[in-house]
């Protein structure tokens, strides 16, 4: 209760603060959110699901690159009077604090406690983090969803109550990020397979209610898609789903063109440039560690080298890295933010390595861990020293 409360203090006083700078971002992509966000408020509810372009971007007509999921919850925020210059970065800071709360929940699982509440405040630190700290697009909630996802589902094992946050997380992410929402489920299946039941009741149940809650979420999804799709043709006369598979999806990879694998590879190692810069310092512990689990998996000395619970950690992060880069690298267009979740999942991977490898990092992890508004206090400071940075240069 008390880390709710201090939550919602520092979340209000940013938010006045973004207010009363007035605060924009130059990003492309939240600019055009915040101004499509705005414009939806202003409409009626039947509006709210066709935003149009009016010459962003240099174009006319329905905006339909994606669902209108990252927009709804600034338009709310808007309609309940909050301004509209600052709706869509008040609710990306909700999206925050959410990651924040999820990571130790989910690290948790597979490392032993202080370590997990370390990555709460030192995940903060990573190069991504500052790129992306005051924003109002689609990468926090896709990362929360994602964790939400992965949690429930590890839940699920257990306690089929957990079924419904998985098809909420699930359902909310593709209303945010339309196919790419898959990568979630992908993520959550490998989890179920790679990190095994840990007590007598999930190895009974055989993980049973987890994997019919992945079905439901997928199923959930589908319906909703469905619904979503004739919603859209009554109230604009057009399809979403065809402009979307056409567009966004078809003209996405050219599997005939011959150049497509040399241009794979050179994309697999335009993003191993980024895993490794964004997920900086601890991504070369991560390959490092990386590299000694792949050795020993070859020679047959994995339980030698590594405790099981690292071991499984180290090879579900290393999996669900590889499908992102592995489906993406084909694809025509190539983008930092496609991959945003294994940056935190490299740097976790990195941090807790560390942690156990280095007695001083170990020591500053045990020392901060008496504080627990840390990670509170690293997000607050982080964002005032963001917003300092962009007004100034405004």
């Amino acid at each position: 209760m008390k880390q709710a409360v201090l939550w919602c203090c520092a979340i209000a006083i940013a938010a006045s603060l973004l207010a009363a700078t007035d605060y924009r971002s130059r990003d492309p992509d939240s600019s055009l959110y915040v101004r499509l966000s705005g414009e939806l408020a202003q409409q009626p509810p039947s509006r709210w699901i066709a935003p149009e372009w009016r010459g962003a971007w240099n174009q006319e007509g329905l905006f339909r690159e994606h669902p209108v999921g990252i927009l709804l919850p600034s338009v709310f925020l808007i309609r309940a009077g909050v301004p509209a210059g600052q709706a869509a970065y008040i609710v990306n800071m909700l999206y925050q604090a959410a990651v924040i709360a999820l990571i130790p929940l989910v690290a948790g699982v597979l490392t032993r406690g202080f370590e997990a509440r370390a990555l709460a405040w030192v995940l903060q630190l990573l190069p991504v983090s500052f790129v992306y700290r005051i924003r109002g697009n689609q990468e926090h909630p896709l990362l929360m969803c994602f964790l939400a996802l992965i949690y429930a589902t590890h839940r699920a094992r257990t306690n089929p109550a957990w079924v419904p946050l998985m098809a909420v997380s699930f359902c909310f992410l593709v209303l945010v990020k339309g196919a790419f929402a898959m990568f979630a489920l992908v993520g959550a299946a490998l989890w179920l397979v790679v990190v095994p039941a840990s007590s007598a009741t999930e190895q009974d149940g055989s993980s049973r209610w987890a994997w019919v809650g992945l079905a439901v979420a997928a199923s959930a999804a589908a319906l909703m898609t469905a619904g979503y799709e004739a919603l859209y043709v009554r109230t604009t006369g057009e399809s979403f789903l065809e402009f979307y598979r056409s567009t966004r999806l078809g003209g996405s990879i050219q599997f005939n063109d011959p150049r497509v694998v040399p241009h794979a590879l050179v994309n697999v190692g335009w993003y191993l440039l980024r895993l490794a810069w964004f997920a900086a310092p601890w991504s070369l512990v991560a390959f490092a560690v990386a590299w000694v689990w792949a050795v020993a998996r070859v020679q047959g000395r994995t339980a030698q080298v590594f405790e099981a619970a690292s071991a499984q950690g180290i090879q579900w992060a290393l999996l669900t890295t590889f499908v992102f880069i592995a489906v993406l690298s084909p694809a025509l267009v190539r983008a930092e933010r496609f991959i945003f979740p294994t940056y935190f999942i490299i740097g976790a991977l990195g941090v807790v390595t560390a942690i156990r490898r280095f007695d001083a990092v170990r020591r500053l992890a045990e020392r901060a861990d008496r504080f627990t508004w840390l990670p509170i206090a690293v997000w607050f400071l982080m964002f005032l020293l963001s917003l300092g940075s962009k007004v100034i240069r405004l």
